[in-house]
């Protein structure tokens, strides 16, 4: 690889000319920078960034940490980081909790020895403190939360309006017919998903629907066990409506319904939360609450950014407003 000696050995001109060239500068001429282009273009010159951030003290990287990757909402989240940083001349980082508090708290220690200029996070379902923050204060490496954040004060975030997403999809399914729904909650742990119940919650008592705790309950994963669940709640209390915490846990409801012979949506129907794209893959295709992640992403790296730049106001909390995407698994009921 080619470096500015190499370029000084093709021209003739120094070290000094060729560097004020390289770096904009305006005390050369056009010639002398047509020269120097034209040289660097020839010899495939690649800038070396890490001396160039050791020059100005900025890395121009930006670490974002996700629960997983290859969670469809996470990689929306990430598309949308990484179009609105891409434009502005940053690079990413991705690191991945795996839902462990301790591998998240790895990651911010390696980006931190990566210098590297800010952190995007979603914290993992462990998460329940949150020490680096002091630290990240101390190295003035600005941090925000996005999607699932921490229940403190003094923090930057972009989330989505969770209580109003949900309020949304039970209002829906009631307003389809629905009289006896159950909510297939997330876990607890995560503000995001107490929201969610909280937003099931009051539109049932809205639209004066009887609700009681053993309407909200979380599935273990075990497909034998939630089957018999579900099979159980449907048969004893007549349940004809759904709301599931997120769109891969409705497909999930969606065929062990299916596997007891109820059909949907005309005996039981659901609704979902996060709009993935597989929602439109599976018969029938689900009804959702849009999340908008990749709108999530790009706001969370205009937060990230402005948090650089000391001449810009900062944004503390960035709600998004959620949008209500209806299916065939919650078909709308003519008048």
């Amino acid at each position: 690889m080619s470096g500015i000696k190499d370029i000084a050995k093709k021209t003739g001109l120094s070290l000094a000319t060729i560097s004020r060239v390289l770096n904009n500068s305006p005390l050369v001429s056009e010639k002398t920078k047509r020269i120097v282009l034209n040289a660097a273009q020839a010899l495939d010159y690649q800038p070396n960034l890490t001396a160039a951030a050791l020059r100005s003290g900025k890395s121009k990287i930006i670490g974002v940490i996700v629960p997983e990757i290859n969670n469809p909402f996470f990689s929306s989240i990430i598309n949308g980081i990484e179009q609105y940083i891409g434009k502005k001349g940053y690079s990413i980082i991705i690191a991945q909790s795996h839902e462990s508090q301790k591998k998240e708290l790895h990651a911010i220690q390696s980006f931190v020895k990566l210098n590297v200029d800010g952190i995007l996070i979603s914290i993992s379902k462990e998460s329940t403190n949150f020490p680096f923050l002091d630290k990240l204060e101390q190295e003035k490496i600005p941090i925000v939360f996005f999607d699932r954040n921490p229940q403190i004060d003094n923090i930057k975030e972009v989330v989505l309006d969770d209580f109003s997403g949900a309020y949304m999809a039970t209002e829906h399914l009631i307003q389809q017919g629905g009289n006896t729904l159950i909510h297939i909650a997330g876990n607890q742990n995560l503000s995001l998903y107490k929201d969610r119940k909280k937003g099931f919650q009051s539109a049932m008592e809205h639209y004066q629907r009887n609700f009681t705790e053993n309407q909200v309950l979380e599935l273990r994963k075990n497909i034998t066990q939630d089957t018999q669940v579900l099979q159980e709640l449907i048969k004893k209390n007549n349940v004809d409506s759904i709301f599931v915490n997120g769109d891969e846990d409705c497909i999930y409801v969606l065929n062990i319904i299916k596997s007891l012979g109820y059909k949907i949506p005309t005996d039981v129907k659901l609704i979902g939360f996060g709009n993935l794209s597989i929602g439109v893959l599976v018969q029938p295709s689900i009804s959702t609450i849009d999340q908008r992640a990749e709108d999530m992403g790009m706001v969370a790296a205009k937060t990230i950014l402005q948090s650089l730049n000391e001449n810009q106001p900062i944004t503390i909390k960035e709600v998004l407003s959620p949008k209500l995407i209806v299916r065939e698994s919650s078909r709308v009921i003519s008048n």
